[in-house]
């Protein structure tokens, strides 16, 4: 083949072009795995440099996602609740964003040390199982949903003590697992994020339990 100015440009032919093309082949797959691994560093260095900040918006997110899904997809509503959205996003982004950061990276730390075993990593599940879950997560989900879409907190605490005794049922079916995960194989900047994951599915589950 001739280039523009009349010389020879050699292209190459069979077994060169399969090479090239093989080589072509292997680097895409491993140009696109390098990209999200760079994505997860930076995305976990910004959790490491802002933990709350990182923390509030991750779980903030989550929580409009969840809400949306339980009343779209599992309540089946036509119009959806958008002040419970917002008391919902509210709650995740400053609790489970913000809350859980303070609770198991800080406060557990100092108080437990670090999880080296299972006399470290009980204390950490049994706190939250105990303290936090019931006295903490749920009082503050509650506060957020009465004030943001009644404008009263007068039925709060009859509103938690209706409704604590069936998220704790469902409590247990999942949590206990999942905070044992997160003390053990999840790094301590991730763990707002794993717990995030989780609770995705867990909120839709309590979304539909309090409404």
């Amino acid at each position: 083949r001739r280039s523009a100015c009349g010389s020879r440009v050699a292209l190459p032919r069979g077994p060169r072009l399969a090479d090239a093309h093989l080589h072509h082949q292997r680097r895409v797959p491993g140009a696109f795995f390098e990209q999200r691994r760079m994505l997860f560093v930076r995305y976990r260095s910004m959790h490491k440099a802002y933990p709350l900040s990182m923390g509030f918006a991750v779980c903030c997110a989550k929580g409009v996602v969840a809400d949306y899904l339980a009343q779209k997809f599992v309540e089946d509503r036509d119009e959806v609740d958008r002040r419970r959205i917002l008391a919902m996003a509210l709650f995740s982004g400053s609790f489970c964003g913000c809350g859980y950061h303070v609770i198991f990276n800080v406060v557990f730390e100092r108080v437990f040390g670090p999880t080296m075993g299972i006399a470290t990593l009980l204390p950490r599940v049994v706190a939250d199982a105990v303290v936090v879950f019931p006295f903490m997560y749920m009082p503050t989900f509650v506060f957020w949903d009465e004030a943001i879409r009644f404008g009263t907190l007068a039925h709060t605490y009859a509103r938690w003590r209706s409704e604590i005794g069936g998220s704790m049922r469902e409590y247990v079916k999942i949590w206990p697992v999942a905070m044992i995960c997160t003390f053990t194989l999840v790094p301590l900047e991730l763990r707002t994020s794993f717990i995030a994951g989780v609770s995705l599915c867990w909120l839709v589950v309590l979304s539909v339990l309090s409404h």
